[in-house]
């Protein structure tokens, strides 16, 4: 047998890709989390490598792809100054073009868009993890490829490349829809799978199935299909897709911008202003109807020997853990905010002081018994048990500032860590200050 050794100089570069490759952030995930994100990317790839080879590149068809990859492109810079709020599905309008490749264009070209695309993007906006970004374009590859296979395979007489005129052009479009609702549905449903195992507290209702959620997408989806007839009848027509793109785009970032303004970017509940901004509107609320009223004050026990131990970023995704146990575990209409630091703060409208009491131990005995992982970074695999104390101030005729009313609750988280902490104290009466119990 004989063994060839490469020069030393030759083994420099690969030792260097190596330590590269070695260094990317996937590796930090937690498993099953890495299994799938890399084995969804390596698919994408394959599927991607089997399309090339069998793909007969043509220049007609490679001036629209060029043209439709053009338009991405500009619907990114039209809103790369804004930061995607984080615990957020982005919805960037970009399927609107693959959609329009899929329909066009054979399969291998709506499958190699996503690779320029993401690669413009990371280029250009520089936020998030990469994997994620390589990760969701991969899910899109694969959604939409999926599309273009089946829209091929229809038969003419259903649809076809060219719309035709009478039920035909109906067909068409119904068959584009569904094709459209095919790639989503893969797509959504890998982003899923990832985000569950990401955070299994995470509430894919309120990041999927919520109403200004289904709105985007059906928006999205209609702006999709006429663009593919618009490009199916003469591909020169999509520059005048493009305004109304751009511009919607532009609007989901306005309310993006939106939100970015109420929510605390580290756990994605309510900042300290809006929470006190709401909750003040609740109480004028409830005392010109002269309902009950509770609020509660919730600290983490200890939390600094968290950020002691493994730093600040891995004690905030601890912090993210708790806030996704705190509002997964109430009911929708109450009001949950960051407070500052470790501290958070719930507003419960038409709650008297027992229900008050009853739902804050539900929610420390929760913490308690629910521990947070961190699954990625350089402290993937630490495990935190920890523990809340609550103070709750409940009223159920609502009278005097709203301050009064927190600071009584604060008064009562302060009594409750006194006595021991993981404790829930609760301070009643007709101004919220009459009566103690630590329970």
């Amino acid at each position: 047998m004989a063994a060839v050794r490469l020069p030393g100089v030759m083994t420099v570069p690969f030792r260097r890709v190596a330590g590269s490759v070695a260094q990317w952030q996937v590796w930090s995930l937690a498993e099953p989390l890495r299994t799938l994100v890399i084995g969804v990317v390596a698919l994408a790839a394959a599927v991607l490598a089997v399309a090339t080879v069998r793909t007969s590149w043509r220049l007609s068809d490679l001036a629209v792809f060029a043209a439709l990859l053009a338009c991405g492109v500009i619907t990114i810079e039209s809103s790369r100054a804004v930061r995607e709020a984080h615990g957020t599905v982005g919805r960037d309008l970009q399927t609107v073009w693959y959609l329009a490749m899929a329909v066009a264009l054979p399969p291998g070209y709506v499958l190699l868009a996503p690779v320029p695309l993401a690669a413009y993007r990371l280029w250009r906006v520089r936020s998030g993890f990469a994997y994620r970004r390589v990760y969701s374009n991969a899910t899109i590859s694969l959604g939409y490829g999926a599309a273009s296979l089946v829209f091929h395979a229809v038969p003419r007489s259903v649809a076809g490349l060219v719309p035709g005129s009478g039920t035909h052009v109906i067909t068409w479009t119904g068959v584009v829809a569904g094709c459209g609702v095919l790639a989503w549905l893969i797509n959504n449903a890998l982003l899923l799978a990832a985000i569950k195992l990401s955070d299994r507290g995470a509430r894919v209702r309120d990041l999927f199935a919520n109403r200004e959620a289904s709105a985007s997408d059906l928006i999205e989806l209609t702006l999709a299909v006429s663009l593919s007839l618009v490009v199916a009848i003469n591909p020169v027509l999509m520059a005048l897709s493009l305004p109304p793109v751009v511009l919607y785009r532009r609007y989901l970032m306005r309310a993006q911008l939106g939100a970015q303004a109420r929510i605390d970017a580290r756990t994605g509940l309510l900042n300290a202003g809006t929470w006190q901004h709401e909750a003040e509107a609740e109480f004028a609320r409830a005392q010109r109807t002269g309902t009950a009223l509770a609020v509660a004050m919730v600290d983490v026990d200890h939390f600094a020997t968290v950020n002691d131990t493994v730093g600040h970023p891995a004690g905030d995704r601890v912090l993210r853990g708790i806030a996704s146990s705190l509002a997964g575990d109430l009911r929708s209409y109450d009001l949950t905010g960051r407070y500052g630091g470790d501290e958070f703060a719930i507003l419960f409208p038409h709650t008297g002081a027992k229900e008050a009491r009853r739902i804050s131990e539900r929610l420390r005995d929760k913490i308690a018994g629910d521990p947070v992982v961190i699954e990625d970074g350089s402290h993937a695999g630490y495990i935190f048990r920890l523990t809340v104390s609550i103070g709750v101030a409940a009223t159920d005729t609502p009278a005097g500032p709203f301050s009064e009313l927190v600071a009584t609750a604060d008064a009562a988280l302060r009594q409750a860590k006194a006595a021991g902490r993981n404790r829930v104290g609760v301070l009643t009466g007709e101004a919220g200050r009459a009566g103690t119990r630590l329970t």
